[in-house]
């Protein structure tokens, strides 16, 4: 299911409540896949507070990955399961909160 959110509180609101859905279906709290981007701070910190499996890819990796496929298609879907493709294809590591 593809839909897009805005970064305020109606946006987040959608986004916990479709992470939420996805829970019921599978019973498994999903992961979720984010580029190190600054914007993405406050998002970050609500989904570690409710405990989200949380894997934070570097922009310059995720940027290599993007440019090295064959097809230089740039969408938003495209993107998203690139950045998914890369997390499993190399084990990234999850997320910890240092404070």
């Amino acid at each position: 299911e593809k839909f897009s959110i805005k970064h305020d509180l109606e946006g987040l609101g959608k986004l916990l409540d479709f992470l939420k859905e996805m829970k019921e279906l599978t019973g498994q709290q999903p992961p979720v896949v984010l580029e190190s981007k600054g914007h993405y701070h406050k998002l970050v910190v609500v989904l570690d507070e409710r405990h989200y499996l949380l894997i934070i890819i570097n922009q310059l990796i995720s940027h290599k990955a993007k440019s090295s496929s064959l097809r230089k298609v740039k969408t938003d879907a495209v993107d998203a399961y690139r950045l998914c493709e890369l997390t499993y294809k190399e084990e990234l590591k999850p997320y910890k909160n240092e404070e």
